[in-house]
């Protein structure tokens, strides 16, 4: 993966307009593999279309008579630029044209008028004003502005905003929420989060989803806007997809632990636990409030992976914001025993439980006597040694452990110790197989206590390959100093 570089100044008009056009060619390629992506509700992609208002940049069709979704994608060359009250509602220079909320009101009239029902989605690479009495309060789990909007009283400060609002578009102030309850803020995207989320599309539609075959796609988009080609039936992209095919459709199983995932409508199944957490962003979640919820998110995640085989899918993109005992999880729900192919975008390239395996150096082990019981603890440790600190937990919380076995790379811990997927898996395998090898000398071991320090992705394999142990607790860290907690319990 080849690394991007800074911007050597400041960009010039014709580099404004380009990085507007590839980010927009993004959402363009991005709705073309939702059509051909695992049971698709759209068959058709839209590009610049007339009837549409001014959300016509990127259009989806569904396959109903209902619930076709119209886009407007606008790229900010500086995105600390915020979408706040100025940039809704002031005129562009000249004041000869409307403001951006006019128009996307007028839009809402016009396709309203259609009367299919529709979603209407503002699309940018500028996050939301949190201040703003209004813009502040999207909910996160449907990037609208309701129920919030809905309940605010007409004095509070976002009841006057509403009014304001629908003064400014001169509708009412019912009219004005019926339009908020189809408008989705989806903001704060960045060319690489939206590569990445693009390409976790290609992998489930069973094509390639390298950066090279990515490029391919937004080259395509390019011929289609060039070629004045507006309307890009299925077929059309199936053709376009021909070279990049590598193998059946995946399922899309998105795990929104401790970030939202505003695409969250394209998975074959998501959840959604943020809200099970405390804090205002994703590094301060890091345990649930409710020590339950872990027996909640646990079953959920049980009946997702059983609505996953259920359904017939052998092969699962993983995507979403999640620690490392989630990964582990969610690798023991669609584990290798049952033949089940798992695939995470790690640091931008794709690891997959059926990579290739890699030579590799035998790891390191050390063994430190606990003496509090006749468990097991392991500590996988890639990026750090955690050994010190988990034997002063389990010392300090009377764990029934009988010692604690560490595992770290032959070279030593490292941020990039683990090299890439065929070193992932090599190194996932024999560390189950390490940890199967020290339960053999201590058959008296009921359970075994897991500590992870290293990427999700490798958690998420070594959780896959986990069978024939024991019963195992895999506990999430709090922070430096701060210890421990359990999370997920997996029967033997």
């Amino acid at each position: 993966m080849t690394a991007s570089r800074p911007a050597a100044g400041a960009p010039s008009s014709s580099g404004v307009r380009r990085g507007g056009d590839g980010f927009q060619d993004l959402f363009v390629w991005g709705a073309a593999m939702r059509v051909i992506g695992p049971d698709s509700r759209f068959n058709q992609v839209e590009v610049e279309i007339t009837g549409a208002g001014n959300v016509d940049d990127v259009v989806l069709r569904s396959r109903t008579a209902s619930g076709d979704l119209y886009g407007q994608v606008k790229w900010a060359t500086n995105p600390a630029d915020l979408v706040d009250e100025d940039y809704l509602t002031t005129p562009p220079r000249g004041g000869k044209s409307k403001s951006l909320l006019q128009k996307l009101y007028n839009s809402h009239v016009t396709l309203g008028r259609h009367g299919n029902g529709h979603s209407m989605q503002l699309i940018t690479n500028r996050a939301l004003d949190g201040s703003h009495p209004l813009l502040g309060h999207a909910d996160g789990r449907t990037d609208l502005l309701l129920p919030y909007a809905s309940h605010a009283a007409e004095t509070s400060e976002a009841g006057k905003a509403i009014g304001n609002w629908a003064e400014h578009v001169g509708s009412s102030r019912e009219e004005l929420l019926d339009m908020l309850g189809h408008l989705q803020f989806i903001t704060g995207r960045t060319i690489s989060a939206e590569r990445e989320h693009v390409r976790t599309l290609m992998l489930a539609a069973g094509l390639d989803g390298s950066d090279l075959a990515l490029q391919h796609g937004l080259t395509t988009v390019t011929g289609w806007v060039v070629g004045g080609t507006r309307v890009i039936s299925e077929q059309d992209i199936h053709q376009a997809v021909a070279d990049l095919q590598r193998e059946a459709p995946s399922a899309l199983l998105v795990v929104q632990a401790i970030d939202t995932d505003p695409h969250a409508d394209e998975a074959t199944v998501a959840l959604n636990w943020v809200d099970m957490y405390d804090g205002d962003e994703p590094r301060a979640r890091v345990i649930p409030r409710d020590t339950d919820s872990w027996n909640a998110m646990d079953r959920e995640l049980a009946a997702a992976a059983a609505t996953i085989e259920n359904e017939g899918w052998t092969s699962t993109v993983v995507r979403g914001s999640m620690r490392q005992a989630t990964f582990f999880r969610v690798g023991t729900a669609l584990p290798q025993v049952r033949q089940h192919t798992l695939r995470y975008l790690q640091r931008g390239e794709i690891w997959s439980t059926a990579a290739a395996k890699a030579t590799l150096g035998q790891p390191t082990l050390r063994r430190t006597p606990i003496k509090l019981g006749n468990e097991l603890a392991v500590a996988v440790g890639t990026t750090i040694d955690p050994t010190d600190e988990v034997v002063n937990w389990l010392q300090a919380n009377q764990v029934p452990i009988d010692h604690l076995l560490t595992v770290i790379p032959a070279a030593g811990p490292d941020d990039a110790s683990i090299e890439g997927a065929r070193h992932a898996v090599t190194y996932a395998e024999r560390v189950r197989n390490l940890v199967r090898a020290e339960l053999g000398d201590q058959p008296i071991a009921k359970a075994v206590h897991l500590y992870l320090a290293g990427p999700g992705g490798l958690a998420l394999l070594l959780g896959h390959r986990w069978n024939r142990t024991r019963t195992t607790v895999v506990y999430e860290h709090l922070g430096a100093g701060l210890g421990y907690t359990p999370a997920f319990t997996i029967p033997g």
